[in-house]
């Protein structure tokens, strides 16, 4: 059956018909629009401009809704965001503006958790954990402490793993006293290839230590640190560190201690060994603490000595 339309009816239609036209052909300069504004992005002389463009074209693209060239677009700009916005920060950790580095991060961070860039999320973290690291010793440099504490707490927050971050922040908390916090530290950087400069820290830290007490004629706490820097296991040092605490234990009048750590240091040190001076205090500490068998050993190293006060003892003693 034809169906013949009222006059009235036909104008309607053909109104219809050529709005519908004007609606294809609007969309298709749109998407036209949107292309040429994607192709200026990819021919950008920046970084910057480039993302810039491609969030505008994003935005052209997703306007044309469910049209199939353009839903294919987004897609591909979902992923081409995310790495120009990771680029546009490493422009800026390239160039150490760190500053700058750390605001575009957390735009690249947005615009990761926005277009589900899962590994480009991971990377940013990794470039939040660098820059701040980065910032810190700089800060270091010039001898800002603070900030460079600031700095790495935060960077240590990204990459908890980063030995020298840990180290570096462990340094500036021994430094500060916080002892228990900055072991922490330094057991982290320790088990990340830090172990080695961990080591040498600390046994600096405690030698230094050590060595003010003494020279203050505090020598409990000298024998303290002395200890705590044997614990690092200072191989080249530990005749050394012996010596000084065989003085301090003698100050304290702590003979069988002082006999320990000196036994101990000429053991280690040949010219320990041929020290008359410490052969004799060994000898004489064993004589008051009983010990025949060291008194012995150690006088019969002076019998031939050059010194006849020492020589007389010896004899004396093992006639």
């Amino acid at each position: 059956m034809i169906i013949f339309l009222k006059t009235t009816d036909m104008k309607k239609f053909f109104v219809a018909l050529a709005a519908l036209g004007v609606s294809f052909s609007l969309m298709a300069q749109d998407f036209n629009e949107a292309v040429e504004t994607f192709n200026q992005a990819a021919q950008a002389e920046t970084k910057a401009e480039a993302l810039s463009l491609f969030k505008q074209a994003y935005s052209q693209f997703v306007a044309l809704g469910d049209e199939a060239d353009a839903l294919g677009k987004v897609e591909e700009l979902k992923g081409i965001i995310p790495a120009y916005s990771v680029a546009v920060a490493k422009e800026s950790i390239s160039a150490k503006d760190y500053d700058a580095a750390i605001v575009a991060l957390e735009a690249a961070a947005a615009d990761c958790a926005e277009f589900g860039a899962e590994d480009k999320a991971a990377e940013v973290k990794d470039l939040f954990g660098l820059t701040y690291k980065a910032a810190a010793k700089k800060a270091l440099g010039a001898k800002d402490a603070a900030t460079a504490f600031a700095n790495l707490k935060k960077s240590v927050e990204y990459v908890p793993e980063d030995g020298e971050a840990q180290f570096l922040l462990g340094r500036i908390l021994l430094s500060s006293g916080k002892v228990d916090e900055a072991k922490a530290a330094f057991e982290v950087a320790a088990a990340n290839g830090k172990e080695a400069d961990v080591k040498k820290q600390l046994f600096t830290y405690y030698y230094n230590n050590g060595q003010k007490a003494q020279q203050a004629k505090k020598y409990a706490e000298a024998v303290e640190d002395y200890a705590a820097a044997l614990e690092v296991n200072p191989e080249p040092d530990k005749a050394t560190i012996f010596f000084k605490m065989g003085l301090s234990y003698g100050a304290l009048g702590n003979k069988a201690q002082q006999n320990e750590a000196l036994k101990k240091y000429c053991a280690l040190d040949p010219a320990g060994a041929a020290n008359e001076d410490i052969l004799l205090t060994i000898a004489q500490n064993a004589v008051a603490l009983k010990d025949t068998d060291t008194a012995k050993e150690f006088y019969g190293k002076l019998v031939n000595s050059k010194n006849e006060n020492y020589a007389k003892q010896a004899k004396e003693y093992l006639k």
